[in-house]
């Protein structure tokens, strides 16, 4: 599994549940078109990421261009609040309807989970910078791209 790097990106694939084996909690994966900025290299990628890492405690959602809000304040919490299974559901549910499929810019990445993000356009992200390299994967989707189907999130909605 891949850390998240300041760049661009979009879910494609379905989500996959996993549980930290210290802890037990689960938490969740997806595979993703990345587009990385390492100091003005760009890299395209398909990349595994924690996708749950973007509603956590320590990352933030960018939700008009200027203002934040804590990520994990996006989606709604169960009643028990000890229930792993009732947690998973809440994340499950808001990534699959909010998340997945919608084109992300990674502004700052902090640690290895603290992500502040926000929601850009598919037309933003289809714009492959000049000089990216690419690995087969991203390529087979820039020689592609007709084939994929990325959905668009108004700028001002938080969710």
């Amino acid at each position: 599994m891949t850390l998240f790097k300041k760049g661009q990106l979009v879910f494609i694939d379905t989500l996959q549940q996993e549980f930290d084996q210290n802890t037990g909690i689960p938490f969740f994966t997806a595979r993703a078109l990345v587009i990385s900025n390492d100091d003005g290299a760009f890299t395209g990628s398909l990349q595994t990421l924690k996708i749950s890492d973007l509603i956590s405690k320590l990352s933030n959602f960018i939700y008009d261009g200027v203002n934040s809000r804590e990520a994990h304040k996006l989606y709604t919490w169960p009643i028990n609040l000890g229930d792993s299974a009732a947690w998973a559901e809440s994340k499950r549910s808001f990534i699959e309807r909010h998340v997945m499929n919608f084109p992300i810019r990674i502004q700052q990445v902090k640690n290895e989970n603290q992500v502040t993000w926000e929601f850009i356009t598919p037309e933003q992200f289809k714009k492959a910078p000049a000089h990216l390299q690419a690995t087969a994967d991203f390529q087979h989707y820039l020689d592609h791209q007709a084939e994929y189907f990325f959905l668009r999130k108004e700028k001002k909605d938080p969710q």
